[in-house]
């Protein structure tokens, strides 16, 4: 049996990971398509890794910052997503900057396209705390020390220090 080169590659970034330098893992990564280095963020059991996986699929990523395993965006590998500083990101949240209806017929009818399609930035400001499967939809800023709780399903920017829940979310508290 052999193994090719983007097996072997993959094998070394998922296992060995701990022995590479970041350095050593963007090299072995830069042959690799967006899609694949993608999803060995998505999976990688390692936030250090986790990191530099998203951020070699243009994802900007603030200091301290962690991304837990099991993290989708859904950004069509453009500059569209960031967090910022010490954002707390738990597993299964899924981030949508680029929502259309794909290959279906869908798209050829003008009130999907005008209304229902979009494509936006979403970003995560300094210090906000994002619940286990919670969905972050196109054009959402989630503003500095806010809470977005568990399952939530995030339609509308959210201010600071704010703690939202539900679906759609809506606010629960304000903090101080």
């Amino acid at each position: 049996m052999t193994i090719d080169l983007p097996s072997a590659i993959v094998s070394r970034l998922l296992f060995d990971y701990a022995q590479l330098s970041r350095d050593e893992m963007r090299a072995l990564a830069s042959p690799l398509h967006p899609k694949l280095i993608r999803w060995i963020g998505i999976n990688h059991p390692d936030n250090r890794s986790r990191l530099l996986f998203y951020e070699l699929t243009n994802v900007a990523i603030g200091e301290d910052t962690i991304l837990n395993a099991g993290l989708t965006i859904y950004d069509e590998f453009e500059a569209r997503v960031t967090f910022g500083k010490r954002v707390a990101v738990a597993t299964g949240v899924t981030i949508v900057a680029s929502s259309n209806p794909n290959n279906s017929e869908l798209a050829h009818i003008e009130y999907v396209r005008e209304h229902l399609t979009k494509l936006d930035r979403v970003s995560v400001g300094d210090d906000a705390w994002i619940g286990t499967g919670a969905i972050l939809l196109p054009g959402v800023e989630v503003g500095q020390g806010a809470v977005i709780g568990a399952g939530a399903v995030v339609t509308r920017s959210v201010d600071p220090y704010t703690v939202v829940a539900g679906v759609p979310a809506r606010v629960v508290r304000r903090l101080q």
